[in-house]
């Protein structure tokens, strides 16, 4: 059989596909923890201002609820900074995600080309081998004794 012409390119592009599957899932754990992060921020960010109402209900001076005030501030600015790294992070999963899956596409065509490959081969070797059985059943039999 000959050897597929594009094999080194197909084994490279598996190659770049499989960093591209590596790199993009390293972006989907980044994202991941990210949210997490944000989760925890708005629950602790709820949870405190839970507690500023309870407190408030039972009586507080200025300074607390000013410290309360500016310690909220402070969870707020948090949940705003951290919900933009959910959607950088996003952002840099979706292009991993389509870099890999162009990668994906690449594979799949040198794969196709490669079945192509094969098919023509194997007719190409059964028509050889046909016309041998041909040419061996068309020779006169002659008949020595044996």
């Amino acid at each position: 059989m000959a050897q597929f012409r594009f094999a080194l390119l197909l084994t490279l592009s598996r190659d770049q596909r499989e960093d591209a599957a590596r790199i993009m899932q390293s972006a989907a754990a980044k994202a991941e923890m990210a949210r997490q992060k944000l989760v925890q921020v708005n629950g602790y960010r709820d949870e405190y201002r839970a507690r500023l109402t309870q407190s408030g209900q039972g009586g507080m001076t200025v300074t607390q609820w000013r410290d309360y005030q500016v310690f909220l501030a402070r969870l707020d600015e948090a949940a705003t900074q951290q919900q933009g790294e959910v959607e950088r992070l996003q952002r840099d999963y979706d292009r991993h995600k389509a870099a890999w899956q162009e990668c994906e596409k690449k594979v799949k065509a040198f794969e196709k080309l490669e079945d192509r490959h094969n098919v023509d081969e194997i007719k190409r070797e059964s028509r050889q081998e046909q016309k041998l059985v041909d040419e061996f059943n068309s020779r006169p039999k002659t008949n020595k004794g044996f």
